[in-house]
């Protein structure tokens, strides 16, 4: 894919003719894995993404140009490394005597642009259920970071230990909520806060209006849950 020689008309024909159709494309993909991310980890806990606040608008608004940012991020990772493999061949050639192989730069940046949609693409799904697995397991996730060491932020998701009660008379029917112990606060939409319980497996769903939340600042739920 050239673009062309020169010419606004040109360019701008080139743009629409390829460059807004790859952009929507990207965009599509990252939203359809970032909605994937989500399903996997809120499914594990039994929920749904739109019961916690994230449909479509959401996701658009908030996760995506952070996506994108990540994208980014990966992309350099990659041209650092590649650009120092460049480096270390031609200082090798001039050593032994050889040819280096040239690479373009420019075509070495949009092979590590692809490797890093393709890293993002492939890798924050499978963070998402590890993360998911680990709420099941009574742990704390809050928000989910490319590395515990570098704190860049990859998707909006929670389970927080919580402590609760409802603000008026226990509904008839429903269980005093301050006898559950191992609960984890998983977010609210709708008027509607959801809770996934750690030993019992299930997910509660209560009123907003009618109960009060304690989250807690631990490590995950008590132990024996």
């Amino acid at each position: 894919m050239r673009t062309p020689a020169g010419g606004g008309t040109a360019l701008l024909d080139w743009t629409v003719r390829y460059a807004v159709p790859l952009l929507s494309a990207v965009g599509l993909a990252l939203y359809g894995v970032l909605r994937l991310a989500y399903v996997l980890f809120y499914s594990q806990l039994r929920a749904t993404p739109q019961e916690i606040g994230y449909g479509y608008a959401e996701i658009l608004s908030s996760q995506l140009v952070g996506t994108i940012e990540l994208v980014l991020v990966v992309t350099l990772v990659f041209l650092v490394v590649g650009l120092a493999g460049r480096g270390l061949r031609r200082l090798g050639a001039s050593v032994t005597g050889r040819r280096a192989r040239r690479t373009p730069v420019r075509r070495l940046v949009l092979r590590c642009a692809l490797a890093g949609l393709a890293a993002v693409l492939v890798l924050l799904p499978i963070m998402a259920w590890l993360a998911g697995t680990e709420a099941r397991n009574g742990r704390t996730i809050r928000n989910l970071h490319l590395a515990r060491t570098v704190r860049i932020p990859v998707l909006a998701v929670q389970a927080v230990p919580a402590a609760l009660a409802w603000s008026v008379m226990t509904p008839q029917g429903l269980q005093n909520l301050m006898d559950r112990r191992c609960l984890l606060y998983l977010g609210q939409a709708a008027g509607t806060t959801v809770f996934y319980d750690v030993q019992s497996r299930e997910s509660l769903r209560v009123p907003s209006a009618q109960v009060i939340v304690s989250l807690l600042n631990t490590d995950g739920v008590p132990h024996g849950c």
